[in-house]
Protein backbone atom coordinates (compact mmCIF):
# COMPACT_ATOMS: atom_id res chain seq x y z
CA UNK A 1 0.00 0.00 0.00
CA UNK A 2 1.34 3.68 -0.72
CA UNK A 3 2.03 6.65 1.60
CA UNK A 4 -0.72 8.86 0.76
CA UNK A 5 -2.76 9.49 3.32
CA UNK A 6 -5.99 7.74 1.98
CA UNK A 7 -3.78 5.29 2.19
CA UNK A 8 -2.07 5.68 5.91
CA UNK A 9 -5.96 6.02 7.15
CA UNK A 10 -7.17 2.67 5.57
CA UNK A 11 -3.76 0.96 7.12
CA UNK A 12 -4.61 2.42 9.91
CA UNK A 13 -8.13 1.55 9.99
CA UNK A 14 -7.88 -2.36 9.05
CA UNK A 15 -5.50 -2.45 11.95
CA UNK A 16 -8.32 -1.31 14.20
CA UNK A 17 -10.47 -3.79 12.61
CA UNK A 18 -8.03 -6.73 13.17
CA UNK A 19 -7.67 -5.61 16.63
CA UNK A 20 -11.13 -5.64 17.04
CA UNK A 21 -11.41 -9.38 15.61
CA UNK A 22 -8.53 -10.85 17.67
CA UNK A 23 -10.02 -9.39 21.16
CA UNK A 24 -13.81 -10.76 19.68
CA UNK A 25 -12.27 -14.24 18.85
CA UNK A 26 -10.45 -14.95 21.59
CA UNK A 27 -13.77 -14.13 23.61
CA UNK A 28 -15.86 -16.87 21.22
CA UNK A 29 -12.80 -19.57 22.13
CA UNK A 30 -13.22 -18.65 25.54
CA UNK A 31 -17.22 -18.92 25.67
CA UNK A 32 -16.90 -22.28 24.02
CA UNK A 33 -15.28 -23.84 26.48
CA UNK A 34 -18.73 -24.09 28.78
CA UNK A 35 -20.25 -25.73 25.26
CA UNK A 36 -21.47 -28.97 26.70
CA UNK A 37 -20.37 -31.45 24.34
CA UNK A 38 -16.62 -32.19 24.18
CA UNK A 39 -16.19 -32.19 20.08
CA UNK A 40 -18.07 -29.15 19.95
CA UNK A 41 -16.43 -27.56 22.99
CA UNK A 42 -12.64 -27.77 22.26
CA UNK A 43 -13.09 -28.00 18.43
CA UNK A 44 -14.56 -24.19 18.67
CA UNK A 45 -12.01 -23.61 21.44
CA UNK A 46 -9.25 -24.28 18.81
CA UNK A 47 -10.97 -22.66 15.43
CA UNK A 48 -11.79 -19.78 17.16
CA UNK A 49 -8.36 -19.48 19.41
CA UNK A 50 -6.57 -20.07 15.98
CA UNK A 51 -8.63 -17.52 14.17
CA UNK A 52 -7.89 -14.90 16.61
CA UNK A 53 -3.83 -15.84 15.36
CA UNK A 54 -5.17 -15.52 11.99
CA UNK A 55 -6.35 -11.76 12.41
CA UNK A 56 -3.33 -11.09 14.68
CA UNK A 57 -0.83 -12.55 11.73
CA UNK A 58 -2.93 -10.03 9.68
CA UNK A 59 -2.27 -7.49 12.03
CA UNK A 60 1.63 -8.23 11.84
CA UNK A 61 1.53 -8.00 8.43
CA UNK A 62 0.56 -4.01 8.21
CA UNK A 63 2.73 -3.47 11.40
CA UNK A 64 5.68 -5.59 11.56
CA UNK A 65 5.54 -4.93 15.15
CA UNK A 66 6.29 -8.88 16.27
CA UNK A 67 9.61 -10.73 16.31
CA UNK A 68 10.25 -12.72 13.43
CA UNK A 69 10.59 -16.26 15.20
CA UNK A 70 7.06 -15.27 17.38
CA UNK A 71 5.64 -14.66 13.65
CA UNK A 72 6.10 -17.83 12.59
CA UNK A 73 4.68 -19.66 15.44
CA UNK A 74 1.74 -17.54 15.15
CA UNK A 75 1.48 -18.04 11.15
CA UNK A 76 1.55 -21.35 11.76
CA UNK A 77 -0.38 -22.27 14.39
CA UNK A 78 -3.19 -19.87 12.51
CA UNK A 79 -2.86 -21.86 9.26
CA UNK A 80 -4.75 -25.49 11.09
CA UNK A 81 -7.74 -22.61 11.73
CA UNK A 82 -9.75 -24.10 8.63
CA UNK A 83 -8.94 -27.80 9.49
CA UNK A 84 -10.27 -26.84 13.05
CA UNK A 85 -13.14 -25.50 11.57
CA UNK A 86 -13.80 -28.82 9.43
CA UNK A 87 -14.02 -30.22 12.92
CA UNK A 88 -16.51 -28.27 14.82
CA UNK A 89 -18.61 -27.92 11.57
CA UNK A 90 -18.82 -31.84 12.02
CA UNK A 91 -19.84 -31.64 15.49
CA UNK A 92 -22.24 -28.95 15.36
CA UNK A 93 -24.01 -30.27 11.80
CA UNK A 94 -22.77 -33.86 11.87
CA UNK A 95 -23.83 -34.34 15.73
CA UNK A 96 -20.38 -36.40 16.21
CA UNK A 97 -19.44 -36.91 19.77
CA UNK A 98 -16.86 -39.06 19.12
CA UNK A 99 -13.58 -37.72 16.10
CA UNK A 100 -12.56 -41.06 14.73
CA UNK A 101 -8.41 -40.00 14.58
CA UNK A 102 -8.28 -39.97 10.85
CA UNK A 103 -10.06 -36.58 11.58
CA UNK A 104 -7.47 -34.99 13.30
CA UNK A 105 -4.94 -35.19 9.98
CA UNK A 106 -7.00 -31.67 8.99
CA UNK A 107 -5.33 -29.32 11.12
CA UNK A 108 -2.54 -31.27 11.26
CA UNK A 109 -1.79 -31.14 7.45
CA UNK A 110 -2.22 -27.87 7.44
CA UNK A 111 0.07 -27.13 10.06
CA UNK A 112 2.53 -29.16 7.77
CA UNK A 113 1.46 -26.66 5.03
CA UNK A 114 2.61 -23.47 7.57
CA UNK A 115 5.64 -24.63 8.39
CA UNK A 116 6.37 -25.65 4.69
CA UNK A 117 5.73 -22.21 3.86
CA UNK A 118 8.16 -20.64 6.25
CA UNK A 119 10.97 -22.35 5.19
CA UNK A 120 13.65 -21.12 3.09
CA UNK A 121 13.29 -23.61 0.00
CA UNK A 122 12.46 -21.24 -2.96
CA UNK A 123 12.01 -24.20 -5.01
CA UNK A 124 9.04 -25.70 -3.71
CA UNK A 125 7.89 -22.33 -2.61
CA UNK A 126 4.64 -22.93 -5.61
CA UNK A 127 3.93 -26.27 -4.54
CA UNK A 128 3.37 -25.47 -1.40
CA UNK A 129 1.25 -22.64 -2.03
CA UNK A 130 -0.61 -25.30 -4.37
CA UNK A 131 -0.87 -27.50 -1.78
CA UNK A 132 -2.22 -25.34 1.13
CA UNK A 133 -4.42 -23.26 -1.41
CA UNK A 134 -5.63 -26.39 -2.52
CA UNK A 135 -6.48 -28.26 1.24
CA UNK A 136 -7.89 -25.26 2.32
CA UNK A 137 -10.52 -24.91 -0.55
CA UNK A 138 -11.56 -28.57 -0.07
CA UNK A 139 -11.79 -28.29 3.79
CA UNK A 140 -13.94 -25.08 3.06
CA UNK A 141 -16.16 -26.92 0.56
CA UNK A 142 -16.34 -29.76 2.47
CA UNK A 143 -17.84 -27.89 5.92
CA UNK A 144 -20.33 -25.87 3.03
CA UNK A 145 -21.44 -28.99 1.68
CA UNK A 146 -22.18 -30.28 5.11
CA UNK A 147 -24.01 -27.60 6.32
CA UNK A 148 -26.45 -27.66 3.04
CA UNK A 149 -26.89 -30.96 3.30
CA UNK A 150 -28.14 -31.31 6.65
CA UNK A 151 -30.07 -28.27 6.76
CA UNK A 152 -33.18 -30.13 5.84
CA UNK A 153 -32.78 -32.59 8.34
CA UNK A 154 -31.73 -30.75 11.32
CA UNK A 155 -34.23 -30.72 14.10
CA UNK A 156 -32.64 -27.75 15.85
CA UNK A 157 -34.47 -24.94 14.94
CA UNK A 158 -31.95 -22.01 16.69
CA UNK A 159 -29.09 -24.23 14.70
CA UNK A 160 -31.23 -23.86 10.85
CA UNK A 161 -31.61 -19.76 11.71
CA UNK A 162 -28.27 -18.54 13.33
CA UNK A 163 -25.41 -20.88 13.24
CA UNK A 164 -26.05 -22.58 9.43
CA UNK A 165 -25.74 -18.61 7.75
CA UNK A 166 -22.55 -18.36 10.08
CA UNK A 167 -20.92 -21.26 9.01
CA UNK A 168 -21.48 -20.95 5.08
CA UNK A 169 -20.48 -17.30 5.41
CA UNK A 170 -16.98 -18.12 6.98
CA UNK A 171 -16.53 -21.11 4.23
CA UNK A 172 -17.42 -18.46 1.81
CA UNK A 173 -14.82 -16.33 3.39
CA UNK A 174 -12.46 -18.65 3.17
CA UNK A 175 -12.85 -19.60 -0.68
CA UNK A 176 -12.85 -15.91 -0.79
CA UNK A 177 -9.23 -15.63 0.60
CA UNK A 178 -8.14 -18.43 -1.56
CA UNK A 179 -9.12 -16.07 -4.50
CA UNK A 180 -7.08 -13.49 -3.49
CA UNK A 181 -4.09 -15.51 -2.89
CA UNK A 182 -4.22 -16.95 -6.65
CA UNK A 183 -4.34 -13.19 -7.63
CA UNK A 184 -1.63 -12.57 -5.54
CA UNK A 185 0.40 -15.52 -6.64
CA UNK A 186 0.37 -13.58 -10.25
CA UNK A 187 0.94 -10.62 -8.89
CA UNK A 188 -2.55 -8.60 -9.55
CA UNK A 189 -3.86 -7.99 -5.91
CA UNK A 190 -5.78 -5.40 -5.80
CA UNK A 191 -4.47 -2.26 -3.35
CA UNK A 192 -7.31 -2.07 -1.62
CA UNK A 193 -7.67 -6.23 -1.15
CA UNK A 194 -5.76 -5.71 2.57
CA UNK A 195 -8.85 -3.18 4.29
CA UNK A 196 -11.38 -5.65 1.83
CA UNK A 197 -9.86 -8.57 3.99
CA UNK A 198 -10.18 -6.88 7.57
CA UNK A 199 -13.82 -5.54 6.66
CA UNK A 200 -14.77 -9.27 5.35
CA UNK A 201 -13.32 -11.03 8.54
CA UNK A 202 -14.93 -8.30 10.83
CA UNK A 203 -18.19 -8.98 9.30
CA UNK A 204 -17.79 -12.20 9.81
CA UNK A 205 -16.60 -11.87 13.63
CA UNK A 206 -19.32 -9.83 14.66
CA UNK A 207 -21.84 -11.79 13.05
CA UNK A 208 -20.77 -15.11 15.26
CA UNK A 209 -20.17 -13.03 18.40
CA UNK A 210 -24.12 -13.05 18.50
CA UNK A 211 -24.41 -16.80 18.23
CA UNK A 212 -21.26 -18.51 19.90
CA UNK A 213 -20.46 -16.28 23.13
CA UNK A 214 -23.47 -18.00 24.81
CA UNK A 215 -22.96 -21.50 23.94
CA UNK A 216 -26.77 -22.70 25.26
CA UNK A 217 -27.28 -26.40 25.33
CA UNK A 218 -30.11 -25.95 22.63
CA UNK A 219 -27.36 -24.43 20.44
CA UNK A 220 -24.77 -27.53 20.88
CA UNK A 221 -26.15 -30.41 22.41
CA UNK A 222 -26.38 -31.82 25.90
CA UNK A 223 -23.13 -34.38 26.36
CA UNK A 224 -23.83 -37.82 25.35
CA UNK A 225 -22.40 -41.24 27.38
CA UNK A 226 -19.91 -42.55 25.13
CA UNK A 227 -21.90 -45.60 23.39
CA UNK A 228 -20.63 -48.77 24.92
CA UNK A 229 -21.02 -52.51 23.27
CA UNK A 230 -24.46 -54.00 24.37
CA UNK A 231 -24.51 -57.84 23.49
CA UNK A 232 -27.75 -58.69 24.96
CA UNK A 233 -30.32 -58.10 22.88
CA UNK A 234 -33.84 -56.31 23.80
CA UNK A 235 -36.77 -57.66 25.10
CA UNK A 236 -39.17 -59.00 22.03
CA UNK A 237 -42.32 -57.55 21.32
CA UNK A 238 -41.43 -54.02 22.51
CA UNK A 239 -42.72 -50.92 20.27
CA UNK A 240 -41.00 -47.57 19.99
CA UNK A 241 -42.96 -45.18 23.02
CA UNK A 242 -42.40 -41.65 23.32
CA UNK A 243 -40.37 -39.79 25.80
CA UNK A 244 -42.23 -36.60 27.19
CA UNK A 245 -41.07 -34.91 29.87
CA UNK A 246 -37.53 -36.92 29.82
CA UNK A 247 -40.06 -39.71 31.08
CA UNK A 248 -41.04 -42.57 29.19
CA UNK A 249 -44.42 -43.62 28.90
CA UNK A 250 -43.54 -47.21 28.27
CA UNK A 251 -40.51 -49.31 28.44
CA UNK A 252 -37.80 -48.22 25.55
CA UNK A 253 -36.15 -50.52 23.66
CA UNK A 254 -32.51 -49.75 23.69
CA UNK A 255 -31.73 -48.67 20.67
CA UNK A 256 -34.87 -45.51 21.39
CA UNK A 257 -32.98 -44.50 25.12
CA UNK A 258 -32.62 -40.47 23.95
CA UNK A 259 -30.78 -38.08 25.92
CA UNK A 260 -32.61 -36.69 28.67
CA UNK A 261 -34.40 -33.45 27.92
CA UNK A 262 -35.94 -30.96 29.92
CA UNK A 263 -38.51 -31.07 27.78
CA UNK A 264 -41.40 -28.39 28.02
CA UNK A 265 -45.04 -29.70 29.46
CA UNK A 266 -46.99 -30.48 26.42
CA UNK A 267 -50.07 -29.03 25.52
CA UNK A 268 -53.87 -30.47 24.58
CA UNK A 269 -52.89 -30.13 21.43
CA UNK A 270 -49.20 -31.15 21.08
CA UNK A 271 -49.88 -34.16 22.72
CA UNK A 272 -52.32 -35.41 20.39
CA UNK A 273 -49.71 -34.62 17.41
CA UNK A 274 -47.36 -36.69 19.32
CA UNK A 275 -49.50 -39.30 20.24
CA UNK A 276 -50.50 -39.38 16.19
CA UNK A 277 -46.64 -39.73 15.15
CA UNK A 278 -46.15 -42.09 17.96
CA UNK A 279 -48.74 -44.09 16.32
CA UNK A 280 -47.36 -43.69 13.00
CA UNK A 281 -43.78 -44.83 13.73
CA UNK A 282 -44.92 -47.85 15.84
CA UNK A 283 -47.69 -48.89 14.64
CA UNK A 284 -48.15 -48.35 11.29
CA UNK A 285 -43.83 -48.45 11.25
CA UNK A 286 -43.14 -45.52 8.63
CA UNK A 287 -39.98 -45.73 9.20
CA UNK A 288 -39.72 -48.88 7.12
CA UNK A 289 -40.90 -47.06 4.18
CA UNK A 290 -36.93 -46.62 2.42
CA UNK A 291 -36.43 -42.35 1.85
CA UNK A 292 -38.07 -41.16 4.49
CA UNK A 293 -38.29 -37.75 4.91
CA UNK A 294 -39.52 -35.32 7.66
CA UNK A 295 -41.70 -33.33 4.85
CA UNK A 296 -43.43 -36.73 4.42
CA UNK A 297 -44.14 -37.81 7.62
CA UNK A 298 -45.22 -33.96 8.56
CA UNK A 299 -47.64 -34.75 5.66
CA UNK A 300 -48.64 -37.95 7.23
CA UNK A 301 -48.87 -36.47 10.91
CA UNK A 302 -51.08 -34.20 9.15
CA UNK A 303 -49.12 -31.14 11.20
CA UNK A 304 -46.64 -28.32 10.10
CA UNK A 305 -43.29 -29.14 9.37
CA UNK A 306 -42.40 -26.74 12.05
CA UNK A 307 -44.12 -28.36 14.97
CA UNK A 308 -43.33 -32.05 13.77
CA UNK A 309 -39.32 -30.46 14.19
CA UNK A 310 -40.04 -29.43 17.57
CA UNK A 311 -41.56 -32.69 18.88
CA UNK A 312 -38.69 -34.90 18.19
CA UNK A 313 -36.21 -32.91 19.08
CA UNK A 314 -37.83 -31.46 22.39
CA UNK A 315 -39.93 -34.09 23.72
CA UNK A 316 -37.96 -37.59 22.19
CA UNK A 317 -34.34 -35.66 22.21
CA UNK A 318 -33.32 -36.31 19.20
CA UNK A 319 -31.29 -33.55 16.97
CA UNK A 320 -31.17 -35.00 13.58
CA UNK A 321 -34.25 -36.71 11.34
CA UNK A 322 -32.37 -39.71 10.26
CA UNK A 323 -30.91 -40.42 13.86
CA UNK A 324 -34.60 -40.52 15.20
CA UNK A 325 -35.78 -42.59 11.85
CA UNK A 326 -32.80 -44.98 12.44
CA UNK A 327 -33.54 -45.35 16.17
CA UNK A 328 -36.75 -47.30 15.42
CA UNK A 329 -34.75 -49.52 12.46
CA UNK A 330 -31.71 -50.24 14.50
CA UNK A 331 -34.31 -51.24 17.39
CA UNK A 332 -36.13 -53.51 15.02
CA UNK A 333 -33.05 -54.85 13.35
CA UNK A 334 -31.54 -56.08 17.10
CA UNK A 335 -35.22 -57.80 17.52
CA UNK A 336 -34.77 -59.65 14.16
CA UNK A 337 -31.03 -60.80 14.67
CA UNK A 338 -31.73 -61.81 18.16
CA UNK A 339 -34.62 -64.17 16.85
CA UNK A 340 -33.58 -67.96 16.44
CA UNK A 341 -36.37 -67.76 13.66
CA UNK A 342 -34.66 -65.69 12.01
CA UNK A 343 -31.09 -67.10 12.17
CA UNK A 344 -30.77 -68.15 8.62
CA UNK A 345 -32.14 -64.75 6.92
CA UNK A 346 -28.97 -62.41 6.02
CA UNK A 347 -28.48 -59.15 7.67
CA UNK A 348 -28.87 -57.64 4.40
CA UNK A 349 -32.56 -58.60 4.04
CA UNK A 350 -33.08 -57.82 7.26
CA UNK A 351 -31.38 -54.29 6.26
CA UNK A 352 -33.79 -53.70 3.03
CA UNK A 353 -37.07 -55.38 4.92
CA UNK A 354 -36.29 -52.04 7.68
CA UNK A 355 -35.93 -48.88 5.38
CA UNK A 356 -32.09 -48.62 4.73
CA UNK A 357 -31.40 -48.97 0.22
CA UNK A 358 -27.68 -50.69 1.14
CA UNK A 359 -25.67 -52.56 3.51
CA UNK A 360 -23.37 -49.93 4.25
CA UNK A 361 -25.49 -47.35 6.16
CA UNK A 362 -27.25 -50.02 8.09
CA UNK A 363 -23.73 -51.37 8.79
CA UNK A 364 -22.47 -47.58 9.89
CA UNK A 365 -25.91 -47.22 12.07
CA UNK A 366 -25.95 -49.70 13.80
CA UNK A 367 -22.53 -49.79 14.74
CA UNK A 368 -22.77 -46.47 16.06
CA UNK A 369 -25.64 -47.11 18.05
CA UNK A 370 -24.89 -50.86 19.09
CA UNK A 371 -21.23 -50.24 19.31
CA UNK A 372 -20.88 -53.36 17.87
CA UNK A 373 -21.29 -54.64 13.88
CA UNK A 374 -24.65 -56.51 13.45
CA UNK A 375 -23.16 -59.71 12.64
CA UNK A 376 -20.93 -59.67 16.23
CA UNK A 377 -24.41 -58.57 17.52
CA UNK A 378 -26.37 -61.41 16.40
CA UNK A 379 -23.55 -63.94 17.30
CA UNK A 380 -23.63 -62.90 20.94
CA UNK A 381 -27.37 -62.34 21.05
CA UNK A 382 -27.66 -66.38 20.15
CA UNK A 383 -25.07 -67.35 21.87
CA UNK A 384 -27.21 -66.07 25.54
CA UNK A 385 -29.27 -69.10 26.48
CA UNK A 386 -33.00 -68.85 26.32
CA UNK A 387 -34.45 -67.01 29.30
CA UNK A 388 -36.55 -69.55 30.91
CA UNK A 389 -40.47 -67.58 31.83
CA UNK A 390 -41.21 -67.59 35.32
CA UNK A 391 -44.67 -69.22 36.37
CA UNK A 392 -46.78 -67.43 38.75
Amino acid sequence: MDGTPAAQGMGEFSQLLLGICAGALLAMAAAMLRAPRATARWSGFAFFFCSALFAIKLWNDHTHALPADLRVVIGVISMTSVGWFWLMVMALFGDIDRYPRAMFLAPAAMALCGIGNFLDFKALAPLFWVITTGIQATLAILSIMIVVRSWKDDLVESRRRLRGPFMVAVGVYILTLNGFDILEMVGTTPVWYPMLNAAMLAAVVLSGSLVFLDPREAMFGAELSPVEPKLTPPKPAQQPLALVNGKANGEHPPALAAPALAAPALDRASRADLDRLECLMSKDEVWKEEGLTIASLALRAAMPETQLRRLINDCLGYRNFPAYVNAHRIAAAKTRLSDPGESRVSISTIAYDIGFASLGPFNRAFKEEAGVSPSEWRRKALEEPSPIPQTA
